[in-house]
């Protein structure tokens, strides 16, 4: 499915994209020749008013041709790309990243109507030996501020964290009703300046509150499906411990092959004491066997999923604080994705950041395993990511486009066609290098 929910996104985003090209040159009234989803062959085609709709075999992107693309064809006819005015061309050239931009902004919309609780800044216990442990963070502080950027939902601090440069992050905390402020010298230590990867609460030790644990889905045959573990049973106690951490929990299922465990669950209003024994998986068994990883012969499983609860905080359900909040979240990851690409050229991020298909389908397959939500959260990103790419001001992206419009404006003639080949090429180049980088970067993370 993971192919399936990848081969969704892209051809929905690439179907926004063009579409925002087509409504754009036939606003100028100019010829649109052909609109395809997808490179190479046809599987199908119709002509409709003109035009070509085709949904080509290679689904990797899309094109919209015009009459008269390049200025020797059809120069003089009014219907003709070449004829129109700079600023027309250069408003049928934006239209496609734009039309992706606000396609992002209608999505952060959605969810923010439609999931009014958000996930809050308060944190929970530190990783041990983390920076937020060496700080005295506790469980119940709150972050409220970071580089003076107010926070109150967890998203906002990870936002805020992968926008800030290593070294100029200053947080503020509120401990017992006190405000506290962290020196810019404790984040510089906390941060990962020296492997290259964007700040996040996790590198920091800083963990959201979670309330309680409780049973997501059960696989069937499984050692916890025996016991007669349910879906939905909240966790109270496990071995006469209580228990909120899903990362301990699991560390201790996978430390108790074949040892019998006691959880105390509850479920519809009823306690319940159920004895469950962690069974190793026959996969891992074999891995052991053969010798491909030694540790698997102590990783042991109930075959569950664990299904946080976290402190949620009520946002404002109306219009003011949906276009606020669609618009903050639109600007915040547009200029985390701008500056983290900045920061790559720089050599200040690593180059490993960028993902290629591999990685872009691996979490449409994730997202949408979290459901709907998640994955149209995946959708708008991906939508901004399009944005930017194409907003680059290279040759053959829509930025070179723009590019061209105003050195025309400037001199008051275009560039000739000679120069913009050459131009075209050395685009390609860059492009091509981009692409081998990303893939290179999926066949390491993957293979």
């Amino acid at each position: 499915m993971t192919l399936v929910y990848f081969l969704l996104a892209i051809t929905f985003l690439v179907f926004v994209h063009e579409l925002g090209h087509f409504l754009a040159a036939r606003s100028c009234g100019v010829k649109v020749l052909s609109f395809s989803i997808g490179f190479g062959p046809a599987i199908a085609s119709v002509q409709w008013r003109g035009t070509e709709y085709r949904l080509a075999m290679i689904p990797l992107g899309g094109y919209v041709k015009m009459l008269g693309e390049r200025s020797e064809q059809h120069p003089n006819q009014a219907e003709s790309f070449a004829a129109q005015s700079p600023w027309r061309r250069a408003w049928i050239s934006v239209a496609g990243p734009l039309a992706n931009l606000v396609l992002a902004w209608l999505l952060f919309a959605a969810l923010v109507w439609q999931q009014p609780e958000q996930v809050s800044s308060l944190l929970d216990s530190p990783e041990p030996s983390s920076w937020a442990a060496s700080r005295g963070l506790e469980s119940g502080d709150r972050v409220i501020a970071v580089n003076n950027t107010a926070i109150q939902t967890w998203r906002d601090l990870e936002l805020a964290l992968r926008a800030a440069r290593p070294g100029q992050v200053e947080l503020a905390f509120e401990k017992l009703g006190v405000i506290e402020v962290s020196s810019q010298e404790l984040a510089k230590q906390a941060s990962a300046a020296d492997t290259g990867d964007l700040l996040n609460p996790r590198s920091l030790g800083l963990r959201p509150m979670v309330l309680e644990l409780a049973i997501g889905q059960v696989l069937p045959q499984s050692a916890a499906e025996a016991a007669g573990i349910q879906a939905g049973d909240r966790l109270l106690r496990v071995n006469e411990q209580a228990v909120r951490d899903a990362k301990a929990l699991i560390d201790l299922i996978r430390r108790s092959p074949n040892q019998s465990m006691l959880f105390e669950v509850e479920r519809e209003g009823e306690r319940l004491r159920i004895e469950l024994t962690p069974r190793i998986d026959e996969t891992d068994r074999a891995a052991s066997q053969n010798g491909l990883d030694a540790n698997q012969r102590q990783h042991a499983r109930i075959g569950a999923s664990l299904s946080p609860r976290f402190d949620m905080v009520q946002m404002p359900r109306d219009w003011f604080n949906l276009i606020e909040s669609a618009s903050i979240q639109t600007w915040h990851v547009t200029s985390l994705t701008v500056t983290s690409l900045w920061r790559m050229l720089t050599g200040e991020l690593s180059w490993r950041q960028l993902g290629g298909p591999v990685s872009i389908a691996d979490q449409a397959g994730q997202s949408a395993q979290r459901g709907a939500n998640a994955y149209l959260g995946f959708l708008a990103v991906l939508s901004i990511g399009l944005f930017v790419l194409n907003m680059i001001p290279l040759p053959m992206l829509d930025g070179g486009h723009l590019v061209y419009c105003a050195i025309e404006l400037i001199r008051g003639r275009a560039l000739s066609e000679a120069l913009r080949l050459r131009l075209q090429q050395l685009g390609l180049t860059a492009i091509l290098a981009l692409t081998m980088i990303a893939l290179w970067n999926d066949f390491s993370r993957f293979f």
